[in-house]
């Protein structure tokens, strides 16, 4: 002890963990701390590295909405808008009857609920539809495309092929365009206003809709040689039989015949009791349609509710609304006394082993036999192809029109790389298919993205035959993940969103940092009261406000994107990290020192440790 320490009293040592008056000892340094160059002591450095959400990564339509809820959270709407319709012509529409898979991949899930992508992106759709009509888009390249169907993968083709420059001639066999959108969706879902702006939207740029032109009858396969590629969507709009007896009789009909009925402004008569028989969309929208005729409505579904198809929102929005389901039962005879149907005979279904699909197999029950009283039987267990139309040189396999991978059709003989394929002498030059009529998922989301492959196979197909410089197929460059759909804005190379050093990599939720966000609840969608949504075909679902899709923006996690919080900034121990004129961010390697809570800290795994000199 010194002696100017000497008569002092002792200092008081605090008893607890807590330091003496709350603040530990640090090290402070009395001149400047950029004379230790620390960034000497390092072996790994870190690199900001802009991957891929996982919502554009399992969207069917290939729409970059990490981007477009970016854009929105600071206020951009219209940048977010113009964004969102690069990939997405009709997002009023898939706001409304997507099947949602963003929102099941959606890292937020894991704190405290997905974000409602699809009601942020009807808010924008509807926001898009309510300005004046867009200019037309010049037409200047010579070539000439035909679409035949207009439903969501038509539409989509034509879109993507207009903004390109080429001219566009769509060809739809109803009187009306939309193909399913328009015959098989019921109102109270997508409201005819909403479509028929759509449609409007799409001719006001430039797109030549033709209707009353069905192929076979009133366009022949020869009518089409005068185009340089044709696109083909026809869509499935025969429903396939149920096998039960009795089916041809009185009293059972197709769902899809009953629902365009409906939607052309009919009221059928079903009687009190309904049965549909099916699990996926259009069962839902069967059940849904007769309750607003008046009608008791159950849904004969051989499996479990878990295995069904349909959409979970639309099925608890049937429940709500009063239908009854009958899980594990299958029909097997409808049942007419003096000609009127009266009864249907079903039998109780138990899971077997797995099908070829790899989902249990529904087998009969011993004895489980049991009968409804039905007034009418509506059957929606799936739809097929109308497929006569074709050639014989197109091949046809398990109802539906073989291609490649960028829609190219297959035909005799020919190969189906994305060049496209040589028909015929007296057809088109080059024939692609997609949406219903192709071996894929059939949802209008899965349809804008066949649309959308298509109109890149063409243009590549295009350039070919013309013997100019082509971009090399590789899925990995114009794709979001190495498994997403493609992106027409990646094929053109005129993304308007700054991008850090990409990568194609999907970021997973264990590589965000959650600490970072406080819980907000999830902005759900507003609805009729079932009572009043039974009265008529308004829309049942409201959607969200301008405020409430601002505030689900807010949400988004932006996952795997550098947003610009600064928190790599605040964490950084050497203050080596700063703020470019860019807004984006510069690492001072004199000074880092590899240590990585910069990467740690980031709230979404937009910075990666790699190695140094790497």
């Amino acid at each position: 002890m010194s002696e100017l320490d000497r008569g002092r009293p002792a200092p008081q040592v605090p008893t607890g963990s807590e330091p003496a008056r709350g603040i530990p000892p640090v090290a402070i340094s009395e001149t400047s701390t950029r004379v230790n160059k620390t960034g000497s002591w390092k072996y790994i450095r870190p690199r900001y590295q802009d991957g891929v959400a996982p919502c554009n990564a399992r969207c069917p339509v290939g729409i970059d909405i990490e981007g477009y809820m970016n854009l929105l959270r600071e206020g951009r709407a219209w940048e977010a808008e113009d964004l969102l319709i690069r990939e997405n012509p009709m997002p009023a529409i898939t706001g409304r009857v997507c099947d949602r898979p963003c929102e099941e991949a959606c890292n937020r899930a894991g704190l405290d609920g997905s974000v409602a992508i699809h009601a942020v992106e009807r808010v924008l759709g509807d926001d898009i539809l309510e300005r004046s009509l867009p200019d037309r888009f010049e037409h200047w390249r010579s070539e000439r495309m035909a679409v035949v169907g207009s439903g969501p993968a038509g539409l989509g083709c034509a879109y993507h092929l207009n903004r390109m420059g080429y001219h566009v001639t769509v060809f739809e066999a109803e009187p009306e365009a939309g193909g399913m959108l328009r015959v098989g969706i019921p109102e109270y879902r997508l409201p005819r206003e909403i479509l028929d702006r759509q449609i409007a939207w799409f001719v006001s740029q430039g797109i030549d809709i033709r209707c009353d032109q069905r192929l076979g009858e009133d366009l022949d396969w020869a009518d089409l040689a005068e185009f340089d590629a044709v696109f083909l969507s026809t869509g499935a709009h025969k429903s396939r039989p149920s096998g039960m007896r009795g089916e041809s009789g009185a009293g059972v009909r197709p769902g899809l015949e009953f629902l365009h009925e409906v939607n052309d402004g009919h009221l059928p008569i079903l009687g009190r009791h309904v049965a549909v028989i099916g699990g996926g969309n259009t069962a839902m929208d069967c059940a849904r349609t007769a309750r607003r005729l008046g009608s008791e409505v159950t849904v004969v579904y051989r499996r479990t509710r878990a295995e069904m198809p349909a959409i979970a929102e639309e099925i608890e929005e049937a429940e709500r609304e009063g239908v009854a389901f009958l899980f594990q039962a299958a029909p097997e005879e409808a049942v007419r006394t003096k000609g009127v149907l009266t009864a249907l005979v079903c039998r109780r279904m138990e899971m077997g082993p797995p099908d070829e699909s790899g989902r249990r197999r529904p087998v009969p029950v011993e004895d489980g036999e049991f009968r409804l009283e039905v007034s009418s039987v509506l059957t929606a267990i799936g739809e097929r192809s109308d497929l006569t139309y074709l050639p014989s040189t197109i091949d046809v396999e398990w109802g539906t029109i073989p291609t490649g991978e960028l829609g190219a059709v297959r035909g005799a003989g020919e190969g189906t790389g994305p060049e496209g394929a040589g028909i015929s002498e007296t057809g088109p030059t080059m024939v692609f298919a997609g949406g219903d009529v192709a071996d894929q998922p059939r949802t209008v989301a899965h349809a804008l993205g066949a649309g959308k492959r298509a109109a890149l196979g063409i243009d590549r197909a295009v350039h070919v035959t013309r013997g100019l410089d082509v971009k090399d197929w590789d899925p990995e460059g114009y794709r979001f993940g190495p498994d997403g759909n493609v992106s027409i804005t990646r094929w053109r190379g005129d993304d308007p969103v700054q991008r850090e050093n990409p990568v194609n990599d999907v970021v997973p939720g264990d590589a965000l940092n959650l600490n970072h966000f406080a819980p907000a609840p999830r902005q759900e969608d507003h609805h009729l009261p079932a009572r009043e949504a039974l009265t008529d075909f308004r829309e049942a679902n409201q959607g969200l406000s301008w405020d409430e899709a601002r505030a689900e923006a807010n949400r988004c996690f932006n996952c795997g994107v550098c947003n610009g919080c600064e928190l790599c900034m605040i964490f950084c121990p050497d203050f080596a990290i700063t703020r470019r004129a860019d807004g984006r961010f510069s690492v001072d390697m004199d000074y880092c020192k590899g240590c990585g809570i910069c990467a740690e800290e980031c709230p979404r795994g937009a910075i990666t440790m790699t190695r140094e000199g790497l």
